[in-house]
């Protein structure tokens, strides 16, 4: 038996190069190397013996070259990595101690030794079968609690979507609902995985989506009255067709879109603008930023697993998706009450438009001093006002209008930092990243870029977006909503207050 100290042979599937498309087996291949089992002194990583290694879908983006999800990626040549269980050796760090049980991510390897110890949480419930901790007490768990307790919140007596709905998020998505009292319906691609959900999992309906030659009409058999909360995780079609069942205030969690993971060229969602008219709230969400919630978590899903309330069957994982979208409008009616004022400016600034711009700003995207704001349709009733609070507030804002004379109204008067007339610009995505003068200094001083020296002075150009946006108020759609996704930033929102671009389309872009 290996001891501390030893050098022992090491077994390791290991990553041979970037790939496009889908991952094939010969992208991986098997060796034998060395380890030494001990940890440097004075350093703070975890020697782990590896117990059980989760294959999750997302791991295929770590396999790409380019921008990957949360910033992880493969290096040719090294050992794949991902969630998994295992035991302790020997530790350098405070937190743990030789013996402990820990899930997290870890090599695919017999042995790892852990630098980046931010990802493991010990195991101190051990009265449930270890491998639970790939799955309903590891990241698809907490994924599941993220999405439907703090994303989400479905209410008792609502009516629930859920896409992949065999996969191991959304098996446990569906259970948590129903145990919420809620009606619940799955999609999946099998008669066995629809047989899975109906059967053993609880779901009151279900559906393989594969049988389905329209998907607007398999959602209106199964809701006839709408769709309050979707679990989203295919995208494409599934999405256009829910967005057109989704009943007033209804929420969109979204988890992953895999329709869209491995095809050249994305899907375009058609009815989006359903968002802003239905008041829809669409939020893009991760396990990470809700692993401080992991006690609560165990508090709500042990008591479930111990009495056999939820079962964990899934052999697959769900990606995360990243982004946020909401929507918002106004109907409000409010008494006039002050009359220091024009009348004029109760159907304005102190009426609907105003109402409209308030929520979106302070309820729906509470932008913060020094975020990076984009406005469309930036000379309209609503976007002018928002533009304005968002520069009261400290934040960087661009506008983008349909000639030269509403761009220089909303720089000139409105005091945004800077606009362009959209109908000049072949290539949104390019506009929003083409080197623009700009002269407000708190903001070269945020994105210094290229200084140039002419005569005495200096010009800075900067982009008007180099480090990406931070809020999107929408009221276009189409072409400028394609563009400003790619350039949000982490964390982003988009605030949905309409998509004037589609209204008199025979057919919705997509």
């Amino acid at each position: 038996m290996a001891r501390l100290g030893d050098e022992v042979s090491n077994k390791q599937v290991i990553f041979r190069d970037y790939v496009q498309g889908y991952p094939k087996e010969s992208d991986m291949y098997l060796t034998t190397g060395t380890i030494k089992l001990e940890v440097l002194e004075g350093s703070k990583a975890v020697l782990v013996k590896n117990l059980y290694l989760s294959c999750d879908p997302r791991m295929q983006f770590f396999m790409r070259q380019g921008e990957t999800p949360n910033g992880y990626k493969f290096k040719p040549g090294s050992p794949v990595f991902g969630y998994g269980v295992a035991k302790v050796l020997d530790s350098g760090h405070p937190e743990f101690t030789t013996g402990d049980l820990v899930w997290g991510i870890t090599g695919w390897e017999e042995y790892s030794l852990i630098t980046e110890t931010e990802s493991l949480i010990k195991i101190t419930h051990t009265d449930v079968p270890l491998s639970y901790y790939t799955g309903i007490l590891g990241m698809p768990g907490m994924t599941v609690y993220a999405g439907f307790y703090e994303v989400a919140a479905p209410k008792k007596g609502e009516y629930v979507f859920v896409s992949a709905a065999s996969g191991a998020v959304g098996q446990l998505l569906g259970q948590f609902a129903k145990l919420t009292g809620c009606y619940v319906v799955g999609s999946a691609g099998s008669k066995e995985k629809v047989d899975l959900l109906k059967n053993e999992l609880g779901f009151d309906e279900a559906f393989n989506y594969k049988e389905e030659h329209d998907l607007n009409a398999a959602l209106k058999r199964y809701f006839p009255e709408g769709i309050d909360v979707y679990f989203e995780h295919v995208g494409g079609k599934m999405l256009d067709a829910v967005l057109l069942n989704m009943r007033h205030n209804g929420r969109i969690a979204a988890c992953g879109m895999i329709s869209q993971y491995n095809i050249d060229e994305p899907e375009g969602i058609k009815n989006l603008m359903h968002i802003g008219f239905k008041w829809i709230r669409m939020q893009g969400y991760t396990h990470h930023n809700y692993y401080h919630l992991y006690p609560k978590f165990l508090d709500v899903v042990l008591p479930y697993i111990r009495e056999k309330k939820i079962v964990d069957t899934a052999a697959q994982r769900d990606r995360r998706g990243s982004s946020f979208v909401t929507a918002y409008t106004s109907s409000h009616k409010q008494l006039q009450q002050h009359t220091d004022v024009p009348l004029s400016y109760h159907t304005g600034h102190l009426g609907m438009p105003g109402m409209a711009a308030f929520v979106g700003f302070y309820e729906v995207s509470s932008p913060k001093k020094g975020e990076y704001v984009f406005v469309s349709a930036a000379s309209g009733a609503v976007i002018q006002l928002v533009g304005q609070f968002a520069k009261l507030s400290g934040c960087y804002v661009v506008g983008s209008a349909g000639s030269r004379e509403k761009v220089n109204l909303v720089k000139n008067k409105f005091g945004f930092d800077d606009a362009f007339n959209y109908k000049e610009e072949d290539d949104p995505d390019a506009a929003l990243k083409r080197p623009h003068l700009s002269l407000p200094i708190e903001v070269l001083f945020r994105s210094l870029e290229i200084w140039i020296l002419q005569s005495l002075c200096f010009l800075f150009v900067i982009t008007y977006f180099p480090e990406g946006i931070d809020i999107y108020f929408e009221n276009v759609g189409g072409k400028t909503l394609d563009a400003v996704l790619p350039n949000m930033r982490l964390h982003g929102r988009i605030a949905v207050c309409g998509m004037i671009s589609q209204y008199n389309l025979e057919q919705p872009e997509a």
